[in-house]
């Protein structure tokens, strides 16, 4: 019993929260579904998740602290969820990361920290078409990666950038794995319910194997230090949190087992060897429980716990960052939703001036001269210890800090190192004993091959093949018949050569250049194990495919280096063709267009396009790298190329384009020049200003690098850059009317609506409100008629059955579609002047479904086309004038969310419960043309078509129940290009999208917030604009067509709210302050919604019209760009407000014609322009009188 009582030193630490200002505050973490810790440490640096995705990083010193802008410089680090990540234990810069996009990536993290995004790694390497769950560096190997996908483990060499190892024995996903200290053998757990010894240097790596928790949930393992004991968390059959101690020696009996409790977050154990105390930190728990690990019962002794914050994600600070002077032991770095809690371990201790050496015992250093290919061929190496002893440590008490520089130093020091060890003399040996030596390794070898005699074996590897060569020379030179003994010592030991990669199927990619040649080691592999492949972009393509890893973001082209195109774009393999890219000398040359923004872009461009030309330039990287000319190796041209700034390779491109594509005449606007304040436009007449972009094209066209340089430095700082995205509608402001426009004493608001109705809908005549009572009751109030409704019986229409969904005829005022729960669907014509009494007669209705009906959608374009949503997960497409069924669309396997037509009308998509989103070409098919992956909710979904119906935006929930936004490519429905997280909330967002001005407005029933977002063509896809927040909670909101818009007060969208009693306008602007002129730029020609482009009968033959467009400007306005001396740009839709708007003559892809009203807009442009010559207009402003900086000065 005295075991039991034993007193210890770490019993009473306890542990120490700091303020919130010494916490890292204001971070956005999402909630991530992986395996890993989602926070790692080094003595200099922490890292953890950022934002929703989770595909990027924020890397921060370890001691950092205070409010974080989400502008801070990140870790772009993969197109997908970061799953787990590691920093080296003997470089507390190098970081390796493991992700969704099946990918491991090695950084270098900057000794000053991140003072910009990172975005480039210093290696890659693939797992085929699988996840990677977790990764992590060797104890005691330098250099050696380890990293899990599926059911396999593999081993990566950081120097030669190959795999060395991969075992797939697992049954299933391995969920965690652990080495042991000394660095010889690895366990781990997996979803199969089994944990595992695994020995990666042996012929058969598993060497033992036993049952686990009985649970498939999530599992962690952790080897104990030194000691012979594992340690697992996971779950047991009644889902209780379970922790089991065994021993490696006795690996199927249990030491010890302790159930918890019955919360469902994994534990997540951070175990320090030095002190034996254990930390239990459960994901999503409040509390941190702490143990003591001791060899004898009880095994696990409780100390205190800390409560706090939600845990999202928790790490280990290493023994070297300690402040062992104040008696911190050890440190956790708690990952909450918001902020990084440094939590520290304190042994209370009478003073802290001294150091306290009985709770620090010496820690392994951080310093090995083991290597991977060393370790692989059995050589075993303990790290040296030090003392953490302030008095004994260089720096004192400051942290031991290790900051080796970037990978590819790493590896030029390796190299040298390896050279001088192979120059070093061997410590010579008599002639006789080395005699003897080589006769016992011969006499040894023959006896070997005389015991296995008539045995068929192969050899292991190519190694034993050298060694028999090795000892057959000896034996000669022992016999005295090829060398003298002068010739034998003077002679080089040449290391084997490694075995050929075509006997491992092409799992890695060679090196790109000749390294000396070393010993590497044949991977031991399973015949199941999947085939792995570097997609390191130092290194060539040599076989197996290649996920692609999404868009990265912009970074500047390397001219003057000597990687080809293939080095630095990883590109798939085509599917059947065995994974080897083949070269051909005769394969043509791709061609590549110039930027269509170089084309399109006028002398005075804004700073935002300079931007988007930096992106077009990034596109066309791959394509510069092919176009090099074979003179371009020469020295003098490669000095000069890399002292080129970004805008002078730019302006080489360009001029290498014109020179290629002969037919192509460069245009002479093609470049944005500065203007200077004293050669303002305003000053010039229209001559001048023709005139100047061709003399500032002619000059650049002769390359000079001083004067680009000259001209570069000049350059105004891009603004778009460092404070983000520039919209024009990002101070948009929400505006309710005043309350003599609004329809009060609303009585008895229906809340029983379905998920999929947006419960309120609205013309620009009238709107139909549910009410509650049986019966089915609609209630139809005239916009015309404000005010205090009369108390009493209000008018309605009467449905007889549970209403569905219901929905306005974008053509006809009059007409109301609605949706009931026995299938049928009911047409009312409310007569002009409103309805007076209650009335259950429809105008016409007919049976849709069988069943209930789950939304009902008109076309956009074509009259009395109508389509319906029902429980037998059928869509069919009604043609209103014959009451007839044409197009049934099938596909469905759950229940349907939402429903949209496409702008065009040609095609339409759907949001399913089963996470799917279904894109349909109706006339043409009645099977889905393209589905994809969307939100995992299944409490509901919205879609909406957005960009001329080249984007889908999707509106859902993760599995935890917090709504987000998707944005999809129409074309590629695979993954999204972005996602958002907004809120947790149970209120669905109903989104509506405003073409003109690429404005999306969501907001939910219940919320008081009604959200707005850009939907753009280029990254991030969707940026938030001002949200409009309301006093009152609204239960609907419905947007009004274009044509009702005041534009004279810059009103670009007009809502109706519908809140707990009331109806109230809402209008939507632009701060702008010349509010006289109209402001073409925010309002170009509109679609015409509110009248068909086709009937019913055409649009189901097959006919397609464009939309017809049509200009809101109110006559007598002059436009604002006329009256400041700038031609308006033609387009035809605000892709993007913070760039011009540009269009073309021709119709997309959608169907949707951009360029209607053409000619008669130049001839608008020529009559303004001959008029404007003709008057005399002062254009200078006050301040053009005003001295101020002298002109020079701008150019410093």
């Amino acid at each position: 019993m005295a075991w039991r009582f034993k007193a210890s030193k770490y019993k009473n630490a306890a542990p120490i929260v700091p303020k919130p200002e010494n916490c890292v505050r204001d971070i956005c973490i999402g909630s991530y579904q992986t395996y890993g810790n989602n926070i790692t440490t080094s003595a200099k640096f922490m890292a953890f998740n950022w934002e929703h995705a989770g595909s990027s990083l924020a890397v921060l010193p370890l001691d950092d602290s205070g409010r974080k802008s989400k502008l801070m410089p990140l870790l772009h680090a993969h197109s997908d969820t970061v799953t787990d990540m590691d920093f080296s234990p003997f470089h507390d810069g190098l970081l390796a990361t493991g992700s969704q996009d099946c990918s491991v990536k090695i950084w270098h993290i900057p000794e000053e920290g991140l003072l910009e995004s990172l975005l480039n790694s210093e290696c890659a390497f693939s797992h085929k078409q699988r996840r990677v769950e977790t990764v992590g560096f060797h104890p005691t190997a330098n250099y050696l990666l380890h990293s899990t996908s599926y059911t396999t483990i593999t081993l990566w060499d950081l120097m030669s950038q190959q795999e060395l190892f991969s075992n797939s024995d697992h049954g299933d996903v391995v969920q965690s794995i652990s080495w042991k200290r000394d660095g010889t053998l690895i366990a781990s757990s997996a979803k199969d319910k089994q944990v595992r010894i695994i020995d990666p240097r042996t012929k058969t790596p598993c060497i033992s194997t036993a049952n686990s928790h009985q649970s498939i949930k999530d599992s962690r393992i952790v080897w104990l230090g030194d000691t012979n004991r594992i340690l697992t968390t996971g779950f047991d059959a009644q889902r209780l949190r379970q922790i089991i101690i065994r021993d490696a020696r006795n690996f199927g009996e249990i030491e010890k087992s302790l159930e918890l409790d019955c919360s469902t977050g994994v534990l997540m154990p951070l175990y320090d060897a030095d002190t034996g105390m254990l930390f239990l930190a459960g994901k999503g728990d409040s509390t941190i429980a702490y143990m003591e690990v001791t060899d004898k019962e009880p095994y696990l002794i409780e100390g205190i716990r800390h409560s706090g914050e939600q845990t999202k994600g928790a790490c280990l600070v290493p023994k070297r960052a300690l402040n062992v002077m104040q008696g911190e032991v050890n440190r956790i770095m708690q990952l909450t939703s918001n902020s990084v809690i440094p939590i520290t371990y304190q042994v209370p201790r009478k003073t802290y001036r001294d150091f306290h050496a009985d709770l620090y015992p010496d820690t392994p250093g951080y310093s090995s001269k083991l290597y991977p290919e060393q370790w692989v061929n059995g050589s075993n190496a303990q790290l040296a210890k030090i003392s953490l002893d302030p008095s004994k440590r260089e720096n004192g008490e400051n942290p031991i800090i290790v900051h080796k520089g970037a990978l590819e130093k790493l590896k030029q020091d390796y190299l040298n190192e390896m050279n001088e060890t192979k120059k070093a003399p061997a410590p010579k040996m008599s002639q006789e004993k080395e005699k003897e030596v080589m006769k016992n390794e011969l006499n040894n070898s023959v006896k070997d091959a005389i015991k296995d005699f008539g045995k068929v074996k192969p050899l292991d590897n190519k190694y034993e093949a050298e060694k028999v060569n090795v000892l057959i020379k000896n034996n000669d030179y022992i016999n005295g018949q090829n060398q003298t003994n002068k010739a034998v010592e003077q002679a080089p030991e040449l290391p084997p050569k490694p075995l050929p990669r075509t006997s491992r199927s092409g799992s890695v990619a060679d090196p790109a250049e000749e390294l000396p040649p070393k010993p590497v080691a044949r991977p031991r592999t399973n015949s199941c194990a999947p085939v792995v492949t570097s997609v390191n972009p130092n290194m060539p393509v040599a076989g197996g495919y290649k996920p692609r890893l999404g868009p990265k973001p912009f970074s500047a082209p390397k001219f003057a280096e000597s990687e080809a195109f293939d080095k630095v774009f990883s590109v798939p393999a085509a599917p059947g063709s065995n994974g080897v890219h083949a070269e051909s000398e005769a394969e043509p040359e791709p061609e590549v267009s110039p930027p269509q923004s170089m084309e399109a872009e006028d002398s005075t461009t804004p700073i935002e396009n300079v931007v988007d030309d930096q992106v077009d330039l990034c596109k066309q990287a791959g394509a510069i790298e092919l176009r090099k000319s074979p003179e371009a190796g020469d020295m003098e041209s490669d000095e000069t190329e890399k002292s080129l700034s970004i805008s002078e390779r730019r302006k080489m491109y360009e001029r290498s384009q014109s020179n290629m594509d002969g037919n192509t005449v460069e245009k002479p606007d093609g470049s944005p020049v500065m203007m200077k304040r004293k050669d303002s436009f305003k000053n010039r007449k229209n001559g001048d200003v023709k005139e100047e972009p061709r003399k500032s094209m002619t000059k650049q066209l002769s390359y000079d690098p001083q004067a680009a340089r000259k001209s570069e430095a000049a350059a105004p700082k891009r603004t778009s850059t460092v404070f983000g995205r520039v919209s024009k509608f990002r101070h948009l402001k929400g505006t309710p009317a005043h309350k003599s426009f609004h329809i009060e004493n609303v009585r008895n608001l229906s809340r029983q609506i379905s998920g999929e109705c947006d419960g309120f809908h609205a013309n620009s005549a009238r709107v139909a409100v549910p009410l509650s009572g049986p019966g089915g009751k609609i209630a139809i109030f005239e916009l015309s008629k404000t005010g205090r409704l009369p108390d009493g019986v209000i008018p309605t229409l009467v449905q007889g059955s549970n209403i569905m969904d219901f929905q306005w005829d974008p053509f006809d005022k009059q007409r109301l579609a609605v949706a009931c729960d026995d299938g049928i669907i009911k047409l009312w014509i409310v007569p002009e002047s409103g309805l007076s009494e209650p009335t259950n007669t429809p105008e016409q209705e007919f049976n849709a479904h069988s069943d209930k009906i789950y939304f009902i959608k008109f076309h956009p374009t074509a009259k009395d086309v109508l389509a319906s949503g029902s429980f037998d997960m059928t869509i069919r497409l009604w043609d209103l004038t014959t009451l007839t069924e044409k197009i049934v669309l099938k596909g469905h396997t759950d229940q349907m969310f939402s429903f949209a037509w496409s702008p065009c009308g040609n095609f339409c998509s759907t949001m399913c419960k089963d996470g799917k989103i279904r894109l349909y070409k109706p006339r043409s098919s009645d099977v889905p043309i393209r589905e994809g992956k969307g939100p995992v909710g299944n409490r509901g979904a919205r879609l909406v078509w957005a960009l001329d119906g080249n984007f889908i935006v999707v509106m859902g929930f993760d599995k935890v129940s917090e709504r987000q936004i998707m944005v999809f490519k129409s074309s590629d429905l695979n993954s999204p290009l972005n996602t958002i997280g907004l809120d947790v909330s149970p209120a669905i967002l109903i989104p509506f999208y405003d073409e003109d001005s690429s404005t999306l407005f969501l907001t939910g029933k219940g919320d008081t917030t009604i959200y707005a977002f850009e939907v753009t063509e280029e990254s991030p896809y969707i940026c938030p604009l001002s949200h409009h927040r309301c006093n009152t909670l609204h239960q609907g909101l419905s947007f009004l067509p274009k044509n009702v818009c005041d534009v004279q007060t810059v009103e670009f969208a007009k809502a109706l709210r519908l809140t707990n009693n009331a109806i109230e306008p809402l209008s939507f602007t632009v701060p702008r302050i010349k509010t006289d002129l109209f402001q073409d730029d925010l309002f170009p020609p509109t679609s015409v919604t509110w009248t068909p482009t086709l009937s019913s009968s055409e649009w189901f033959a097959g006919k397609d019209k464009p939309v017809p467009r049509t200009s809101l400007k109110p006559e007598g306005m002059e436009n604002l760009s006329d009256c400041q001396g700038q031609p308006t740009v033609e387009r035809t839709i605000n892709k993007s407000a913070s760039q011009p708007f540009i269009g073309g003559s021709h119709s997309n892809k959608f169907g949707i014609n951009a360029d209607i009203y053409g000619s008669a807009k130049s001839k608008q442009n020529e009559i303004s322009k001959s008029v404007s010559n003709r008057m005399e207009v002062n254009m200078k402003l006050e301040q053009d009188e005003m001295e101020g900086v002298d002109e020079k000065e701008w150019d410093d």
